[in-house]
């Protein structure tokens, strides 16, 4: 079966569950109803999406945790630490790929490279390089002797559901690869 016509019959088969936690998701919703792909909410035990096919639930082993811009990272960091890190130890420990999606970003030196507007400074917060905070802290969460996990970036929302799919589709890949009975 060529990779076209396999992601095809992915596409018709997958659903995609997404945390009942997830909030202002409609942009991902909408663009999955768009392309034609099941989806529903469900509670999930760490990440915001996962998916199904034929039968097999692999919402435990690849999740995709979904960040909206760089202020909700920040916010993760800083002030709610603790909670961040319990979920990707409890997804490191359990899932054989987590995937950080961050929204609205280019790349790492976007992100790096982030300061926040003087307008959207808050009086109580000193650091105006917010970028440079996440950056540091990603990049030693996501080493194999932390957490364990990929990160990708879509700077431009209205491929977030794409890119969701995508992640999903070369997971079963490899999987249908690793599961098929050797001749």
């Amino acid at each position: 079966m060529s990779s076209v016509s396999e992601k095809k019959d992915f596409m018709k088969k997958v659903n995609i569950i997404i945390d009942t936690r997830e909030q202002k998701n409609a942009h991902i919703v909408a663009v999955l109803d768009e392309i034609g792909i099941m989806h529903e909410s469900k509670k999930l035990d760490y990440g915001d999406y996962s998916f199904q096919i034929d039968g097999k639930d692999f919402s435990g082993i690849c999740v995709v945790e979904r960040k909206a811009n760089v202020n909700e990272i920040y916010g993760n960091v800083s002030s709610d630490r603790e909670r961040i890190e319990k979920e990707l130890d409890t997804a490191s420990k359990n899932a054989n790929q987590l995937t950080f999606l961050i929204e609205n970003v280019q790349d790492w030196n976007a992100l790096k490279s982030f300061s926040l507007p003087e307008k959207d400074m808050d009086k109580g917060r000193k650091v105006k390089n917010i970028g440079e905070t996440c950056y540091s802290t990603l990049q030693a969460w996501k080493c194999g002797n932390r957490y364990d996990f990929n990160v990708e970036f879509v700077p431009d929302i209205t491929k977030t559901a794409v890119k969701i799919v995508e992640i999903f589709y070369w997971y079963y890949h490899n999987y249908k690869k690793l599961t098929a009975p050797r001749r």
